[in-house]
C-alpha cells in the first residue's frame, strides 16, 4: 500500500471517529438539557400526570339494603347477572406455507379460544346450565343457539348468547376445560359482570316492591322508591393508588375527610373522602302466603271473566298495615294478568266506583244533624222520573216496588239511593258534597310506595239533576282503590281512619328493627252510632243482600256490592268490586277486590274476597279466640242449651264427632253404635241432637247435606252408581231421596 492512501486512511478514521464523538456529546447534551427541563421547568406538569395514572379516587360501592316480608322471607335483594359472550372464532393452524398442521394423531390442529374437541365435549353441559337456569327456553333451544352461533359466527370474536345469567351459571361456564378463553369478560370496554336487583317471588307485587325506572338512571319506584335513602346506603371515596394492573391500596385514612385537589384548569377542587355505609333492609308489610293467595284468586277471576286489569287489596284493620296488595294488567308480551311497570292499579288508577260508594252516602247522610233516617222507613224501587229525559232511574234486578232503606242497601237499589238523596238534599246539595267530603279521604294519601297519585274528582252536583243523581249511587266521582279500602277500614274500626303503611319496619345499624307505627289520620270520621249502624247494614248485604253468594257458616262478613260502567262508550263493559270487612263479629281486616272492564257486570269481585278471607282465617290463629263469627251462637251464652245449627246435617257418625271435637263444640247422640246420623233440632222438649239415619231397603237414600265422600259410600254400599257435580256438599240429587229404585245411578250436585 502506497504511503499516500495510508495517510488518507487514517484521516478518515480520525476523522469519523471525531464525528462520533461529537454526536455522542451533542446527544448527551440534548439529554441533560431535555433531563434538567423536564425534572425542574416541566416536572410539576409531569409529576401530575404520573400521579393521575398511578394514584387516584376509587369508589366502593355499597351494599342495597334488602327487603323482606312481614313473614321473614325475602323479597328483593342486590344479584350479581352476567351476559354471556362467547368467542367462537375458530380456524385450522396453517405452517408458514399455508398447509394445514396436525397432531400426532392425525387430526387437523386448529387455532381459537374454543377448539371443536371442547366445544362438542361440553355443548351439552353448557345447554344444561343455561335452561336450569333460565326455565324459559329448553336444552335443545340453547344447544340450536350454540351450533348456530358456531358456523355463522366462528369469525366473529364476541357472539351473544344469553343475557342475564346468574353469575355461578357463567363462573361455571368459564371454568371448563377448553372453554375459559373463550367466556368474553368485557365488552366494547364495559364488563358483563354487574350488580342488579333481583325479586326473589318473581313478579310477586312487583309494583309494591318497585320496579327499576328505566327512564332513569338508578332509581326505583315502590318500596324501593320510597325508602330509597335508607336502602342506599353511602358508597365509599377513597384515595388510592396502584400496586400492579388492577390492583390499587388505599393510602388515605377511611374516614370522611374533605381534600383539596388542583384540576387541569389550576382551580382547586375539594374532594371528600369517605367510609362505606352498606344500605339498610326494611321489612315490608307484604305477607308472602295472603300476597299468592290473592293474586291467584285475582289472575283467575280475570282470566274467566276476560277483564283488563284489576287489584286485590288485604289490610290489619287496627294498624293500616297493608298485607297484600295485588295489581294485575294484560302483558301483552306474555299474554297473561301480570304486574306491569308504572301500573299501579291499587294506587294510581282512578275509577267511578259505583254501588261500593253507596256505603259512603249513607254514612254521610247518617251524619247529618239535620236530618233523622229511619232505615225502615220505605222507598220506591225499579224505576222513578225524577224529573226531565234525564232523570229517569230505574234497577235491572229486583221485583218488588218499594223496600226499606236497610233493604236499599242490601239489594242495591240505584232508585232507593237517588229518592233518599233527592228527598233530603236535592235542595241543599252542597251539603251532602260537604258531608262525604269530610268523611272520605279525597286528599292523597301520600302512601309509603312509589307511584303517581292522582287527585280525586266530584262533579259539580249543582250542574244538572243527573249529576246529582249518579252521584247518590256512586257516579260522577272519581276514586283509586287505596282511598275506598281505607274508608272501609276506618267504617270497620268504629271510626278511626288510618293511613295505608307498606313498610312494618326499618333495621337499624345494630341489626334491630325499628316499627314503623300507625299513622292516624282522622280519630273518628263518624260516629259510633253511625259505624254501628252502617256494620248492621254491610253484615245484612252478606247474609240477604246482593253479597248472599260469599255466605258462609265459619265466619261473618260485612261488605258491599259494586258494579259501574267501565266506559260510557261502550256501556256493555263494567268494573266489578266488592270491598268489606272480616270477621264481621270482631273485625280485624278489611278487603277490597276491583275487576276492571269486563263483559257484564255480577258478583265475581265477592268470590275473590271470599279466597282471600278463608285463606286468612285459616291462617291467624287469633281469629280463633273470639274473632271468627260462631257457627253456635246460643253456646257462647250459655253451653247447656241446645245445638242451633248443625255442622254437618248427615253423615259417617265417625267423621261428625271428629268434626265436633276439632271445633270444641260439644256432640249429642242418642246411639254412638249407628253408622250413619242426621241431625234432629230441638224442640221445646228435647235438645238438638243426632239420630241413626237407616235408609230403607229398595229406595234410595236421601243424602241432602252430606259430605261427596259419605254420599258415595252409603249409595255405593246400597248398589248404586254416584255422578257428582261441584264441590262441596249435597245441595239435590236425582232421583231424589226416597224414590223406589233398584241399582242405577244417582246424581249428586254439590253446593
Amino acid at each position: 500500500m502506497k504511503k499516500e492512501d495510508k495517510n488518507k486512511d487514517t484521516r478518515m478514521t480520525r476523522g469519523m471517529v471525531l464525528l462520533y464523538l461529537l454526536l455522542t456529546l451533542g446527544v448527551g447534551v440534548a439529554i441533560i438539557v431535555n433531563t434538567v427541563k423536564i425534572q425542574f421547568v416541566h416536572g410539576d406538569e409531569w409529576r401530575k400526570r404520573g400521579l393521575k395514572r398511578e394514584a387516584g379516587l376509587r369508589t366502593d360501592p355499597a351494599r342495597r339494603g334488602i327487603i323482606y316480608s312481614s313473614d321473614g322471607k325475602i323479597l328483593a335483594t342486590t344479584v350479581t347477572e352476567c351476559d354471556l359472550y362467547l368467542d367462537l372464532y375458530n380456524a385450522p393452524e396453517l405452517d408458514d406455507k399455508g398447509n394445514p398442521k396436525y397432531d400426532k394423531k392425525g387430526n387437523p390442529r386448529q387455532t381459537g379460544p374454543i377448539v371443536d374437541t371442547s366445544f362438542y365435549k361440553y355443548i351439552d353441559t353448557v345447554s344444561q346450565m343455561l335452561a336450569q337456569a333460565i326455565p324459559m327456553h329448553s336444552t335443545q333451544y340453547y344447544r340450536e343457539r350454540l351450533l348456530t352461533s358456531r358456523e355463522r359466527e366462528k369469525s366473529r370474536r364476541c357472539a351473544l348468547i344469553e343475557r342475564n345469567v346468574p353469575y355461578s351459571v357463567w363462573i361455571d361456564i368459564s371454568r371448563l376445560p377448553g372453554w375459559g378463553r373463550g367466556v368474553v369478560k368485557q365488552v366494547d370496554g364495559r364488563s358483563v359482570v354487574r350488580q342488579v336487583r333481583a325479586h326473589i317471588y318473581g313478579n310477586m307485587a312487583k309494583n309494591t316492591i318497585g320496579f327499576d325506572n328505566g327512564r332513569e338512571n338508578d332509581t326505583y319506584t315502590g318500596l324501593e322508591g320510597y325508602y330509597d335513602s335508607i336502602l342506599r346506603g353511602q358508597d365509599g371515596i377513597s384515595l388510592c393508588r396502584r400496586l400492579t394492573k388492577g390492583i390499587w391500596l388505599a393510602d388515605e385514612p377511611r374516614e370522611r375527610k374533605e381534600i383539596p385537589q388542583r384540576t387541569d384548569d389550576d382551580k382547586v377542587d375539594t374532594i371528600v373522602v369517605q367510609n362505606k355505609v352498606d344500605g339498610r333492609d326494611i321489612v315490608s308489610t307484604i305477607d308472602t302466603r295472603y300476597q299468592d293467595i290473592a293474586e291467584s284468586s285475582l289472575r283467575k277471576a280475570l282470566r274467566q271473566y276476560g277483564g283488563s286489569a284489576g287489584c286485590a287489596i288485604l289490610m290489619e284493620m287496627q294498624t293500616g298495615y297493608v298485607l297484600a296488595c295485588a295489581n294485575l294488567s294484560v302483558d301483552r308480551e306474555l299474554q297473561d294478568y301480570m304486574e306491569v311497570r308504572d301500573r299501579n292499579v291499587a294506587v294510581s288508577d282512578i275509577y267511578e266506583p259505583g254501588s261500593t260508594f253507596k256505603t259512603v252516602i249513607l254514612s254521610a247522610m247518617l251524619e247529618d244533624p239535620q236530618v233523622e233516617i229511619d232505615t225502615s222507613m220505605r222507598l220506591p224501587a225499579r224505576y222513578k222520573n225524577f224529573g226531565g229525559k234525564y232523570g229517569e232511574i230505574k234497577d235491572d234486578h229486583g221485583n218488588w216496588d218499594s223496600l226499606s232503606v236497610k233493604r236499599v242497601i242490601e239489594q242495591s237499589s240505584n232508585v232507593g239511593m237517588c229518592d233518599l238523596g233527592w228527598q233530603l238534599y236535592s235542595e241543599r246539595r252542597d251539603t251532602l258534597r260537604h258531608l262525604v267530603e269530610q268523611m272520605f279521604p279525597y286528599e292523597k294519601l301520600n302512601p309509603d310506595v312509589k307511584s303517581p297519585e292522582y287527585a280525586t274528582h266530584i262533579n259539580n252536583l249543582k250542574a244538572s239533576n243527573r249529576d246529582f243523581l249518579n252521584f247518590c249511587y256512586g257516579y260522577s266521582t272519581n276514586v283509586s282503590a287505596l282511598r275506598l279500602i281505607t274508608f272501609y277500614n276506618a267504617l270497620g274500626a268504629g271510626g278511626r281512619m288510618v293511613k295505608p303503611l307498606f313498610c312494618r319496619a326499618v333495621v337499624d345499624e345494630n341489626g334491630r328493627q325499628r316499627e314503623v307505627k300507625p299513622v292516624v289520620l282522622n280519630p273518628a270520621i263518624c260516629s259510633k252510632r253511625t259505624a254501628r249502624m252502617m256494620h248492621d247494614l254491610l253484615e245484612n248485604v252478606v247474609e240477604n243482600g246482593t253479597g248472599n253468594n260469599i255466605k258462609n257458616n265459619t265466619y261473618g262478613i260485612a261488605g258491599k256490592t259494586g258494579t259501574a260502567v267501565h266506559s260510557y262508550a261502550n256501556l256493555k263493559r263494567y268494573n266489578a268490586s266488592f270491598c268489606g270487612f272480616f270477621p264481621s263479629e270482631n273485625p280485624r281486616y278489611t278487603c277490597l277486590v276491583v275487576v276492571k272492564d269486563i263483559p257484564y257486570y255480577g258478583r265475581q269481585a265477592a268470590l275473590v274476597f271470599k279466597s282471600i278471607s278463608d285463606c286468612v282465617v285459616a291462617i291467624d290463629k287469633r281469629l280463633s279466640d273470639g274473632g271468627v263469627k260462631s257457627v253456635w251462637p246460643r253456646l257462647e251464652e250459655d253451653s247447656a242449651k241446645a245445638l242451633q245449627r248443625p255442622i254437618l246435617a248427615k253423615g259417617d257418625q265417625t267423621h261428625m264427632s271428629d268434626v265436633h271435637k276439632m271445633l270444641r263444640v260439644p256432640y249429642r247422640t242418642v246411639d254412638r253404635d249407628s253408622r250413619w246420623v242426621c241431625y234432629q233440632p230441638a224442640t221445646d222438649s228435647t235438645q238438638a241432637t243426632y239420630v241413626p239415619y237407616t235408609p230403607a231397603e229398595g229406595r234410595v237414600p236421601n243424602c241432602y247435606g252430606m259430605t261427596a265422600k259419605d254420599a258415595v259410600e252409603l249409595l255405593q254400599s246400597m248398589g248404586y252408581r254416584t255422578r257428582v257435580r261441584g264441590y262441596g256438599k249435597v245441595f239435590s240429587q236425582s232421583p231424589k231421596g226416597g224414590t223406589r229404585l233398584s241399582g242405577g245411578t244417582v246424581v249428586l250436585t254439590m253446593k
